[in-house]
């Protein structure tokens, strides 16, 4: 159970409930799970942190297999339940081996990454933990990724963790998955 009510189009402020109407068109009606079940507090912000995360997710020029991955990372590194049992089992679908999904979930030393995923992986864990990254580190993802890769690495990292923020504060349980281990984490 979350800190605070799931959102109800009836709570929402009458001037906001087109935004409202608006946001649950765009994904389809489906019942509202996830953040976006505490975002819709703010139909507004909601709509365009999924605008945000949309327009990441379909950027080409970081693999759908290293996003997933970046995704996995950020839920670990900020321990944020709902964002792992939402891509852990994704991250295999789009190719990232079982070891390393594994081994992200506990903490494990990640062996045999291939250089993409080596850089991913230290970008996104260095980032979050000293909120900046090195030079060194920079310098890879530019290589590797381009700049605009680096610039979808940089963005899919911080939509990520805003995410995280918002279902960590407001204690957003993940629902059991169906093939995937819970993230276990230390509270």
């Amino acid at each position: 159970m979350a800190r605070i009510p799931l959102v109800t189009r009836d709570a929402v402020p009458e001037g906001e409930k087109g935004a409202y109407d608006a946001f649950m068109k765009s994904r389809g009606n489906r019942p509202n799970v996830g953040p976006y079940t505490l975002l819709m507090h703010m139909p507004e912000m909601a709509q365009r942190l999924e605008a945000l995360r949309t327009y990441i997710r379909g950027e080409t020029s970081l693999p759908q297999k290293l996003q997933e991955l970046v995704m996995i990372t950020v839920a670990r590194e900020m321990d944020c339940a709902f964002i792992w049992y939402a891509h852990a089992a994704a991250a295999r679908q789009a190719g990232v081996r079982d070891d390393i999904v594994d081994n992200v979930r506990e903490k494990r030393e990640l062996t045999n990454l291939d250089p993409d995923e080596l850089t991913v992986v230290h970008f996104t864990r260095e980032l979050l933990q000293n909120r900046q990254v090195s030079q060194p580190t920079f310098d890879a993802a530019v290589t590797r990724f381009g700049q605009r890769g680096m610039m979808t690495l940089t963005n899919l990292i911080a939509c990520y963790a805003v995410l995280a923020y918002n279902m960590n504060t407001y204690a957003l349980e993940a629902p059991e998955h169906a093939t995937e281990k819970a993230l276990p984490i230390d509270r």
